[in-house]
């Protein structure tokens, strides 16, 4: 159905559904077909061989395949396992707990497997820290070993 621009389309648009797609990897050619219906799908490699599975089977694959290059790249950057992951209350009090002890913000972020960043957002969430002072505030300085110390020797690293 054609339109001229500036009409809208009356009858609601269906989803966009591939049946058949065609790649060249190397030498070969690839085509992944949805079978009528579209519970089934094939793929066919360049060498005769063909994987059939339901629909939900390689939507499955394909976000494991998408949750495995997120790890991959989490991982080439380095950085902490934690990353990205969300507190939970118990590991908040913890982190509370053991900074209030007089632990570094670098040995925190060890501990919990997240970034220093990470660290300090969080102590400021719990009104602990300071992160444009980078220091804790009034309600840890009576508790904070540390805070007797002068900002340059507080335990904490410049790196986040």
């Amino acid at each position: 159905m054609s339109r001229e621009y500036g009409q809208t389309q009356t009858q609601a648009q269906e989803p966009m559904v591939w049946e058949r797609v065609e790649w060249r990897q190397g030498d070969g050619r690839y085509t992944f077909e949805v079978a009528r219906g579209g519970l089934l799908a094939t793929l066919n490699s360049p060498h005769g061989a063909k994987l059939t599975l339901p629909m939900v089977a390689w939507e499955g694959l394909l976000d494991a395949l998408a949750a495995a290059r997120k790890t991959k790249a989490r991982s080439e950057r380095n950085l902490p396992s934690r990353t990205g992951a969300r507190w939970s209350d118990v590991e908040a009090q913890e982190l509370a707990k053991t900074f209030l002890a007089g632990g570094s913000i670098a040995q925190l972020a060890r501990v919990h497997n997240r970034t220093q960043f990470a660290v300090e957002a969080q102590l400021e969430r719990q009104g602990l820290w300071d992160r444009a002072e980078r220091r804790p505030t009034g309600r840890a300085i009576d508790c904070h070993p540390a805070c007797d110390a002068p900002a340059a020797d507080m335990p904490v690293s410049p790196g986040r």
